[in-house]
């Protein structure tokens, strides 16, 4: 049942883009795990992007999201941290953020400053769409790079209340769209 309430959910949410290089992969944040570790999603997201790196698909990587649920560290930094022990070096962590729309307010003048125009966005394929969006409306060419071995495909029961969350987070989006 899961799986099938699951597929109608992501159809529309999910895009699956061809490898091309671009400026830059930006690495969205999301709450730390237990002591500070990384998450499993956060894990994730890290190692996509670290092999999307490798494979050349940005020559600058950004780690974006702040201070969350009462960590100690921001998630940027230990992603930041991960992404450099896996062999991307100079990682840019925006450490302020605690939203998606945050991430891209905060990451735009760093992405800026470097003349990105063009990015990768790496996070769980439920999510990407939204991020994209963003992204394009603060100026930017915006892809998702698409996990397909993701979490959200192997535990269903989650990524249900994950989808329904990000459709509560589309229906506010869009809301505020109208207001502005």
């Amino acid at each position: 049942m899961f799986d099938h309430v699951a597929r109608l959910l992501e159809r529309p949410l999910v895009l699956r883009e061809p490898f091309a290089a671009l400026d830059a992969i930006v690495v969205l944040g999301a709450p730390l795990g237990p002591g500070g570790t990384l998450s499993p999603i956060l894990a994730e997201r890290v190692a996509a992007a670290a092999a999307l790196w490798h494979a050349g698909g940005g020559r600058l990587v950004v780690a974006t999201g702040g201070v969350t649920q009462g960590a100690a560290r921001a998630e940027a930094d230990v992603m930041a941290q991960a992404l450099g022990e896996l062999g991307v070096p100079g990682v840019i962590a925006e450490r302020a953020s605690r939203t998606t729309l945050e991430n891209v307010r905060l990451s735009r003048p760093i992405l800026e400053a470097h003349g990105v125009r063009t990015l990768w966005i790496v996070t769980q394929p439920f999510h990407g769409r939204r991020g994209a969006r963003l992204f394009r409306r603060a100026g930017f060419e915006a892809h998702v790079w698409h996990i397909a071995d993701s979490v959200e495909y192997r535990d269903r029961r989650r990524a249900v209340r994950w989808l329904v969350r990000e459709y509560a987070a589309w229906a506010r989006l869009l809301m505020r769209r109208g207001r502005t």
